[in-house]
């Protein structure tokens, strides 16, 4: 399998003294402009979404740098390496397939990372659970957090669909704050190349509960904020800096001039963009907030018509009322003048500021007065956009 490099950020070990002098552990007071806070691992996924990715078993004639000991009855053996983390190459979550006799196919995780097969729990190779941690197994392996080596331990998912084989590492990070005497919640996520145990490329924060909040059963896109966003808490904002590579502490720093940050976070003025439209015209949307502005990618990834369907029933739904834009990839230049196409050069400007991927369905909504009043998927137009009628 094919992982990209991933981007490893690690505080200074002096920063985590620091938090060994609070009276108690992610306890600040509202004065305090930086919190450096420790987080705990979550087996499962929810109330995020579980991604995983596919995994290819191969010979494992070269594939280990040790003897493979396993159980003597098994047959038709295939393995897999996965990296801990993408950097560093420090370790590995080893695992290997066979068959028993009339048994079917199996799975086998050195669980306890002592480079055998013998030890281990042998399980059934069974359709992926994307809803449920109940067949998830427990591994042990070494990662780096800055100058130190850590010894841990988390969850992984693995199953087929069809005739793929999906892998995905199945926890997220929890961390208690208290602020005075308000109490949060956070989550903290990486959903990229997630079959790795590093949380420095796309790391995605949000608030699971607070003092005047239950807690989220499921969180929306709304709800995520990404590295260098910003997170409310007691009525301040604190932006998420920066987290360490296993994800041990994350940091927080308070941030006084929110209402004036441009970016694509609910409540940020929304960056605006210039275009060429399909019939040649360059329009820069800062001419356009007469009317809220509709952003909505779509992406065909996977045969997906469900996504194009839904801009299109947008455009329809609300073209009295706002502008609607489809940013897409097309072969063929589109000849709606609001769909905006990805593979021309001229709309790099639109790609980076509402896209930043290849394949995305995220949908933005703009008001008059320049602020995302909201982001969601785009298919999820017909609820999330119904609470949007009186535009602001």
């Amino acid at each position: 399998m094919m992982w990209k490099t991933a981007l490893s950020i690690c505080l200074c070990f002096s920063e985590f003294t620091v938090i060994f002098g609070q009276e108690q552990i992610n306890h600040f007071s509202q004065k305090e402009d930086t919190l450096l806070i420790r987080t705990e691992k979550v087996k499962g996924s929810a109330p995020f979404d579980f991604i995983g990715g596919f995994i290819d078993l191969e010979d494992t004639s070269d594939l280990f740098d040790f003897p493979i000991d396993h159980p003597d009855s098994l047959t038709n053996i295939l393995g897999s390496r996965i990296p801990v983390d993408l950097e560093s190459k420090l370790d590995y979550v080893d695992l290997i397939s066979g068959e028993f006799a009339n048994k079917g196919i199996v799975i086998i995780v050195d669980q306890n990372n002592n480079q055998s097969f013998r030890d281990d729990e042998i399980y059934s190779l069974l359709p992926i659970d994307w809803n449920s941690s109940k067949n998830s197994i427990p591994v042990s392996f070494s990662i780096s957090d800055g100058r130190d080596t850590l010894q841990t331990s988390s969850w992984i998912r693995i199953g087929y669909q069809d005739r793929d084989i999906f892998y995905g590492r199945d926890e997220y990070l929890e961390a208690p704050i208290t602020i005075d005497n308000q109490q949060f919640k956070v989550g903290i996520i990486d959903r990229v190349f997630s079959g790795n145990f590093t949380y420095g490329l796309e790391p995605e924060l949000a608030l699971l509960s607070s003092t005047n909040l239950l807690n989220e059963d499921i969180i929306e896109v709304r709800d995520l904020i990404k590295k260098e966003e910003y997170l409310k808490l007691n009525n301040a904002y604190y932006k998420f800096d920066s987290i360490t590579n296993s994800g041990s502490y994350i940091r927080l720093i308070k941030e006084r001039n929110f209402d004036e940050k441009v970016g694509t976070q609910v409540g940020m003025l929304a960056p605006d963009f210039i275009f060429k439209s399909a019939i040649g015209d360059t329009i820069n949307t800062r001419f356009l907030h007469d009317k809220p502005l509709i952003i909505a990618n779509t992406c065909g990834c996977g045969g997906d018509t469900q996504s194009p369907q839904a801009s299109y029933e947008i455009m329809e739904s609300y073209k009295n009322e706002a502008y609607v834009f489809r940013l897409d990839s097309f072969s063929e230049p589109p000849t709606n003048e609001w769909v905006i196409n990805m593979e021309e050069e001229f709309n790099k400007d639109a790609y980076d500021k509402y896209r930043q991927a290849y394949c995305s369905r995220i949908c933005y909504v703009i008001g008059k007065n320049r602020r995302i009043l909201d982001k969601f998927y785009v298919t999820d137009w017909n609820t999330s956009l119904k609470a949007k009628l009186l535009f602001k």
